[in-house]
């Protein structure tokens, strides 16, 4: 194999406790990079249609692209295909922290792992040696000490570990990597526990080999030079995300909030709350800006960790949380759990609108207080995650038993496709790339789109056009996207944000836009040839990004999940307020848009697909 390639997948049978060692194919890395592209691949061959997300015959798959375990700044990223009990698609999650790197340095590309092991597991990985560690005195534990026990017995090892909730079954659960980071919205956390397998370590003491050292040498002073000079570094690295935090106070306001609500929103959970809380930044390995955090509790000194402070602070605006404190306790309360705090928060804010419309009577739901602030979260967070009572148990089967339990016309409340909550209201926000990608993506909404150029608000045309053209969108496409009637049509500049997503998940770079930021289609060319030795043009390394996510298309559509379920909320297209917050659909510059402008930029975003 090339450099940055490992050549060797590790098959692993949890049922009869064996392994086996399968080559990567030449033509799978040259037809679809790594990471995302060849977990998509792989998953073709050891998975069948129609199979039950929680049975013993849905694999997992674990792969790491050619660029993770090198030196290229901030390439630490895993991909984690699995079909998921949320929704039923055959999902790619990305998460990162150590666990990739050290797959890599043991000398594995991919982690298959079939059927179901008997009892509570443990699989350790250390270069060739596979372990199968009984795990029962684990079982029950949350995510955090799980983590803490399974260090202090393999010291230096990467862990992912689910929680409670993914024992429990439950459909939002997910697993976390080195207890910060998150892997797999929408019931990963469950697809391990159907398994009884409680977590992966990995350690790894080898190398990652790169076909020209000085080359890529080279190519990284000039992207860390870039860095260097970049006006904001110092805030970056001091504040992460939370630096934009008034773009997204202004977002999560309820409907008609005032300049003063907004000030107030700033102060509670904004950057100087976070500084009080602040212990340190936690960084990815090669990572050159710090997006993680571990934080200090003031009132019982106790420390957490986090995969970023903003979610805690979306999280207590929101749900109008006491403070920065609590907000990040009961993130972290969630996280220890194994819940996905999005579709967590959109079950609260879902049973406060039954209460409000007098469809819920009472003040409590099996024990749980109707109102806004943490405890709604903290109690409904015990209750799925213990399956505790009739309620319990259907909002720990996801939104597929909530509307089974509290009626199918109660949908109107929320705001779900392919069965999944949004991330984002385009009603507020405007039509960007990451909204409308909640539609078309095949596993539902995510932030697959987040590196794209609308993800920073009121920028002109020009600007966008740069940022659209670094994603490796070619000229011909340049004009079909900046064009009448909207000025920017946002179903074809989508095709060429999930092509850069697909881009960054197969070779392994962190697409937060902080990152990825700094990186351009041609700089990602090079870099690929020194890692690799593929010298390729952009046009043939975009091409295979863009055929990886056609792969991902094609495996949730021979499970009946194709074009026919790209359907946007009701709630879209209403301007009363849901969780208090609503207002007219807009486009990026924030004409109004019509049911029918919608279902015109779709067949515009699968004209753009189906282009070469």
């Amino acid at each position: 194999m090339q450099g940055g390639y490992a050549g060797r997948i590790l098959v692993v049978d949890l049922a009869k406790r064996g392994t086996t060692v399968a080559d990567v194919s030449p033509s799978f890395a040259e037809d679809y990079l790594g990471g995302f592209g060849v977990n998509n691949r792989l998953f073709l061959d050891y998975s069948r249609p129609g199979v039950d997300p929680l049975s013993p015959e849905n694999p997992i798959i674990l792969g790491a692209g050619p660029f993770v375990g090198t030196p290229v700044p901030g390439a630490a990223r895993v991909m984690a295909n699995a079909r998921l009990p949320l929704t039923g698609a055959v999902a790619s999650a990305s998460g990162s922290m150590g666990l990739g790197v050290n797959l890599k340095r043991a000398g594995w590309d991919h982690l298959v792992i079939l059927g179901r092991s008997p009892e509570p597991v443990v699989l350790a990985v250390e270069d060739d040696k596979v372990e199968f560690v009984p795990a029962g005195g684990l079982w029950g534990k949350g995510v955090l000490e799980t983590t803490r026990l399974l260090r202090e017995g393999y010291p230096g090892f990467s862990v992912l570990a689910i929680g409670p909730a993914g024992e429990n079954l439950v459909h939002s659960s997910l697993a976390m990597i080195d207890a910060c980071a998150t892997l797999g919205r929408g019931g990963l956390g469950a697809v391990l526990g159907s398994k009884n397998l409680k977590a992966v370590l990995a350690r790894g003491k080898g190398e990652v080999r790169v076909d020209d050292p000085e080359r890529l040498r080279g190519l990284i002073e000039e992207l860390r030079g870039r860095l260097q000079r970049y006006e904001l570094r110092k805030a970056a690295l001091e504040l992460g995300m939370i630096g934009a935090w008034p773009m997204y106070a202004a977002q999560l306001l309820p409907y008609g909030a005032s300049e003063k609500d907004l000030q107030e929103a700033i102060e509670r959970f904004g950057p100087q709350a976070y500084l009080r809380l602040k212990k340190r930044r936690i960084s990815c390995p090669s990572c050159f800006l710090p997006d993680k955090d571990e934080l200090r509790l003031p009132s019982s000194g106790r420390t957490v960790y986090s995969t970023s402070f903003l979610n805690a602070a979306i999280l207590g605006c929101a749900l109008g949380m006491r403070d920065a404190e609590e907000a990040a306790s009961t993130l972290a309360l969630i996280d220890d759990l194994g819940l996905d705090f999005m579709t967590l928060s959109w079950q609260a804010a879902y049973l406060l609108e039954l209460r409000e419309h007098g469809i819920l009577k009472g003040d409590r739901l099996e024990g749980v207080p109707l109102k806004r602030g943490a405890d709604i979260l903290r109690g409904l967070a015990r209750v799925v995650t213990e399956r505790s009572g009739d309620a319990g148990n259907a909002l720990a089967e996801g939104w597929k038993g909530t509307l089974a339990f509290f009626g199918e016309d109660t949908r109107r409340f929320t705001m779900l496709v392919r069965d999944q909550d949004c991330l984002y209201d385009p009603r507020v926000s405007g039509l960007g790339t990451m909204e409308f990608e909640q539609v078309v993506s095949p596993r539902g909404p995510t932030s697959a789109s987040a590196g794209s150029a609308t993800y920073v608000p009121g920028l002109p045309e020009e600007r966008l056009r740069r940022l659209t053209e670094r994603m490796g969108a070619p000229e011909d496409a340049l004009e079909r996207i900046f064009s009448p009637p909207w000025g920017l049509n946002v179903g074809r500049l989508t095709r060429y944000a999930e092509d850069w997503f697909s881009l960054f998940s197969s070779l392994g770079i962190c697409n937060r836009f902080q990152i990825n930021r700094f990186y351009h289609a041609g700089l990602i060319r090079d870099l690929l040839a020194a890692v690799t030795g593929m010298e390729l043009s952009l046009e043939e390394m975009m091409g295979r990004a863009a055929a990886s996510w056609e792969l991902y298309r094609e495996l949730n559509a021979r499970e009946g999940l194709g074009r026919e379920k790209d359907r946007p909320p009701e709630a879209w297209f209403d301007e009363r307020p849901l969780w208090g917050r609503g207002g007219r659909l807009h486009d990026y510059f924030g004409n109004p848009l019509t049911r029918e402008d919608f279902d015109r930029l779709l067949v515009d975003y699968y004209d753009e697909r189906d282009r070469a």
